[in-house]
């Protein structure tokens, strides 16, 4: 919870600096961010020296910036990533990149979400699904298509805080506890 209150702090400073400069500066910004926060997350031993207590925040530092220049980080995603160093943050760096992009995200008017269906749709479809859900909510979706046999047909949305189940499964439950209470 703590971590979670910290991370969006910081994601909220970065994306008000570069809110200043205009949406091209945010998504650069975001890019460095991302980047960099892929390179941790694939390397476990990255993880652990951003963790590391015995490491110092100025080896923790020349890491990063080495990384950031790897990813081709600007200016002032260096001084960011510095003041994270300095204030022993690098290890929220996933939950800050994370936190930035929902803010851009909100910004730019996209929703994330998942699609789960009992089998793999063709691009097509999944095209028709996008756009009609798209027209339905008024916003640009970003969504990713799963695969889950266990729901039998149907579809399952998630979009934020909204589920939308219209599974085969589901439907079958809700069946069942309608003819357990009788009804």
């Amino acid at each position: 919870m703590i971590g979670n209150v910290i991370s969006k702090r910081y994601a909220r400073a970065l994306f008000n600096l570069g809110n200043e400069g205009g949406m091209e500066q945010m998504e650069r910004y975001g890019k460095s961010l991302y980047a960099l926060s892929e390179l941790v997350e694939t390397s476990k031993r990255l993880r652990e020296l951003f963790a590391s207590p015995i490491i110092t925040s100025d080896e923790k530092k020349n890491v990063t910036l080495s990384l950031l220049k790897k990813v081709g980080g600007g200016d002032m995603e260096k001084r960011f990533c510095e003041l994270l160093a300095d204030r022993g943050r690098l290890s929220l760096l996933s939950a800050i990149a994370f936190d930035y992009k929902a803010m851009l995200d909100e910004a730019k008017g996209v929703s994330q979400g998942r699609v789960t269906t009992a089998i793999e749709l063709e691009d097509e479809r999944k095209s028709a699904i996008v756009s009609q859900l798209e027209n339905q909510t008024g916003r640009k979706l970003e969504l990713v298509f799963l695969v889950n046999p266990d729901i039998l047909g149907g579809i399952i949305l998630n979009v934020g805080d909204t589920v939308c189940d219209a599974s085969l499964r589901a439907q079958l439950d809700n069946l069942r506890e309608s003819i357990k209470r009788g009804e």
